[in-house]
């Protein structure tokens, strides 16, 4: 496979699922269990799986791969991916297979290529970049403190050095550095609340004294594009005129010009920082430096999960680098306009997996009891994450079932998440943003289904000693959950209001519930659960037409 951006039309093959499918009732028989010859217990674990849910053995594929999580792109291709697909051509004529269960030792991860020696080198100059920039501002935020509290006679006729404005014996290195959103929020409140303290100095000397403070610090965590549009009024000894600073900006903007952004080099690279840093500062500096890094990053995304790039089992060309969007996903189908290079085809694909064997395997028997009894317990919504925009989809959520089901609904907006024990009989979550720190809040009752949005939190699936929170809810007694192998964006998560309300519904088992609302393919998202899994397919909790107008179509309503 070539990181192409044509999308190859050839392999129309009979088992392929189609590009917007028709959901409902994933049957044993459509299910492929692939498990791993070199991992013990992989195939072990397939067997008690098939049998279990009654799949026929010749539904089994073993695969002689590396136990590692992690496999590399040309092993995925020779050892994962070809093999699976000679194996549906000589076992599925007929095309019944829609997904895929891989077993506990099946690969994660497909690594991406390594970054070449200057891109290592670059990535860590950026690096301490920020770390650097945001110790700046951090010792900025302990000076912005003595503003028009203090009033040491300057021993600088300019703005630089900076500490050349304050009293020599105030110890300007910072205690702790925070994350840096809150470091540059509480810097800019507290940068406005010393405008107003300086405004209503009645001493003049006192009052220049502090308004120079403000300039130089506004100059050097903000740069020379803030000062200029922000000068204080007045003729103030010592703060250049905003025609001398919009000379120094112009000049400064002039030499960037001639260093553009992805041309730098591990010698150019500071001369290029130290011009952001004049024009925008410290703030400026640190995202400038994160953008890079995450530049650096993106040339080189060609990792995803394992599952996640098998549901392309079927395309023989398509590009590596970044994501595709998920042609089963109800918005996509549904459209009018698909996307650009849109996969023709996709097959499901799931992992039963965990830290260990015994995880995966207590995953089944959960999963199969939960069934008959049915899932209960309670609903729990931790909202109040860092992207306010983000938090519509808990909103919608708690409202959907408040209204419509009798489930009991816990919603919680404060900004910390719930703490230690304090979520008992937990059959349902979705919450966010601890990132990779998993909180002991839950009772799990058997069976249940949660999953937290952050960062990174199934990167260490088979590590017991991990605290990611895909790690933990495993071993405390989740059934399903869903989880990124490595950053995955916001975006790439499924929207919570439509993966739970369509698994409330009972209709459709946690993998078309998954792969009819994820939003993206060819990625780095997991579902760690039993495909088969309904537990609600005894007992429903909404109704189809619960659901927006085009996630089912007419046909599937009525089936309600």
């Amino acid at each position: 496979m070539t990181p192409s951006r044509q999308l190859a039309g050839a392999a129309v093959v009979a088992a392929l699922t189609a590009t917007a499918p028709c959901l409902g009732a994933l049957a044993p028989e459509e299910v492929l269990v692939v498990a791993n010859a070199n991992a013990p217990g992989s195939v072990e674990l397939a067997k008690f799986y098939a049998a279990a849910r009654n799949i026929l053995p010749e539904r089994i594929c073993v695969l002689r791969c590396t136990a590692h999580p992690e496999v590399s792109r040309d092993e995925y291709e020779k050892n994962i991916r070809q093999p699976i697909r000679e194996y549906l051509r000589r076992h599925d004529r007929r095309g019944e297979i829609k997904c895929l269960a891989l077993m506990w030792g099946v690969p994660v991860r497909v690594a991406g290529p390594p970054l070449g020696q200057d891109q290592r080198k670059l990535a860590a100059y950026y690096k301490a970049v920020r770390r650097r920039e945001a110790a700046r501002l951090a010792v900025y935020l302990k000076l912005l403190t003595t503003v028009s509290a203090t009033f040491p006679r300057p021993r600088t006729e300019s703005l630089r050095p900076l500490g050349g404005l304050f009293a020599p014996r105030i110890a300007a290195t910072p205690d702790e550095v925070q994350g840096f959103g809150k470091l540059k929020a509480l810097f800019a409140r507290r940068l406005k609340s010393k405008h107003r303290a300086a405004a209503e100095l009645a001493d003049p000397t006192h009052r220049r004294i502090a308004l120079r403070q403000l300039a130089a610090l506004e100059l050097h965590a903000y740069g020379l594009r803030h000062l200029a549009e922000h000068l204080p009024a007045g003729d103030i000894p010592g703060i250049p005129s905003r025609e001398e600073l919009t000379r120094q900006l112009a000049r400064a903007v002039a030499e960037l010009k001639k260093h553009p952004p992805g041309k730098e080099t591990p010698r150019t690279a500071p001369a290029l920082v130290e011009l952001v840093e004049q024009i925008d500062g410290a703030v400026g500096a640190y995202e400038f430096a994160d953008r890079r890094i995450k530049d650096i990053d993106w040339v080189h995304r060609q990792d995803a999960a394992v599952d996640n790039e098998l549901a392309l089992l079927w395309e023989d060309d398509y590009r590596l680098d970044g994501w595709l969007f998920n042609p089963m996903n109800w918005r996509v189908a549904s459209a009018k306009t698909k996307p650009a290079d849109l996969p023709r085809r996709l097959i499901m694909a799931v992992r039963i997996d965990g830290p260990s064997v015994a995880d995966a395997r207590r995953i089944i028997e959960d999963s199969i009891a939960a069934e008959k009894t049915g899932l209960k317990g309670k609903f729990y919504i931790d909202a109040g994450g860092p992207h306010a925009r983000y938090e519509k989809h808990f909103t919608r959520l708690a409202e959907l079932l408040k209204k419509r089901t009798d489930l009991p609904v816990v919603l919680d907006t404060d900004k910390q998440v719930f703490p230690p024990g304090s979520c008992p009989d937990a059959a349902l979550y979705v919450g966010w943003y601890s990132v990779g720190k998993y909180v002991p809040a839950f009772k799990w009752t058997r069976g249940a289904v949660g999953w937290h949005v952050a960062s990174l939190e199934a990167v260490h699936l088979r590590a017991p000693a991990s605290n990611e929170w895909c790690v933990k809810m495993i071993q405390n007694g989740v059934a399903a959950t869903i989880g990124p192998v490595n950053e995955p964006f916001l975006g790439a998560f499924p929207p919570p209001e439509e993966f739970f309300a369509l698994l409330l519904t009972g209709m459709y088992s946690i993998a078309e519930c998954y792969w009819y609302t994820t939003p993206l393919v060819s990625w780095r998202m997991t579902l760690i659960a039993d495909p088969l899994y309904n537990p609600f397919k005894r007992f429903p909790k909404l109704s189809t037409f619960d659901l927006p107008g085009k996630m089912v179509g007419r046909k599937e309503q009525t089936r309600r």
